[in-house]
């Protein structure tokens, strides 16, 4: 059995967001259907299987991201300004499954998610990104910005990924939040259906993002114990009818995934999901 194969989820998920080429592209609907096909044949699909996660087939998977920056919008300026660039977010999943909107007399009968909010430093230099990923509370966020509280449950979180080095890996990610001139809020959010496929080694991800929105923060963000569904954000500053797919490698990427692109005649695009929020949220 290989090393690989031996690992957790956690620790599979973790070594594919470690360092690694990162290429994004947007695609029209057909070639998005062309592309689908070539990944389902090729790639298994890949969801979280975590707490909160739903287990029944065809569900539908979002993701609700919160990106991060300064009263005077310091990240945000770096991003657009340069290739090289640090970028902080923090993503809630759920599933959503279709099949039981009739019968449901409450949307949590519908719904799956984990009360957990990722926390992702994103750092870009080129083609080439890493990211460090935390796990936290969503009620505990805010006192990790303001207080640099690290809880027992936050240990505990991480230890998953990062065993004994779990709190320093949570101090680290503080210290960094921290040393920005100013105090970080959150800017604007983001929420989108997401499909996925990774390939067994952990060298190739895939993702297929649509129907992006972007808003501004609700008033109860912290305060909330329900997840961040797109009907609980309040109106759309702006819905973007991009269809965004984006290729992760830690290897040269394999000749088929090339070929079916070449066909199709996609092009690498530069875009930022965090740079279109912020732009649409504060215009």
């Amino acid at each position: 059995m290989s090393a690989y194969a031996t690992k957790s989820a956690d620790e599979r998920d973790a070594q594919m967001t470690a360092h690694r080429e990162e290429a994004k592209y947007l695609v029209s609907l057909e070639q998005a259907r062309v592309v689908v096909r070539e990944l389902d044949r090729r790639l298994d699909a890949h969801r979280h299987r975590g707490e909160g996660a739903n287990r029944l087939p065809q569900a539908q998977h979002y993701v609700t991201t919160i990106y991060f920056d300064t009263p005077s919008r310091t990240l945000f300026q770096a991003a657009s300004q340069s290739g090289s660039h640090l970028k902080l977010r923090a993503k809630e999943y759920y599933d959503l499954h279709p099949d039981l909107t009739e019968t449901a007399t409450d949307p949590r009968q519908i719904v799956r998610f984990q009360p957990i909010l990722w926390l992702e430093i994103k750092s870009r230099d080129g083609l080439q990104s890493g990211k460090r990923r935390i796990g936290l509370p969503k009620r505990d966020v805010p006192a990790f910005f303001t207080r640099g509280e690290v809880t027992a449950e936050m240990v505990k979180i991480q230890e998953a990924s990062h065993g004994a080095e779990a709190r320093s890996v949570l101090e680290a990610v503080r210290d960094l939040c921290s040393s920005c001139s100013e105090p970080l809020r959150a800017d604007c959010l983001v929420n989108y259906r997401r499909k996925a496929w990774q390939d067994a080694e952990g060298e190739l991800r895939v993702t297929l993002d649509t129907g992006l929105a972007y808003y501004r923060p609700p008033d109860d963000l912290w305060d909330r114990d329900w997840a961040l569904l797109r009907s609980t954000l309040g109106m759309a500053v702006v819905s973007d009818h991009h269809r965004v797919l984006e290729i992760k490698s830690r290897a040269e990427q394999p000749a088929w995934l090339t070929e079916v692109l070449h066909q199709q005649g996609i092009q690498l695009a530069s875009f930022s999901k965090f740079e279109a929020a912020s732009s649409a949220v504060h215009g």
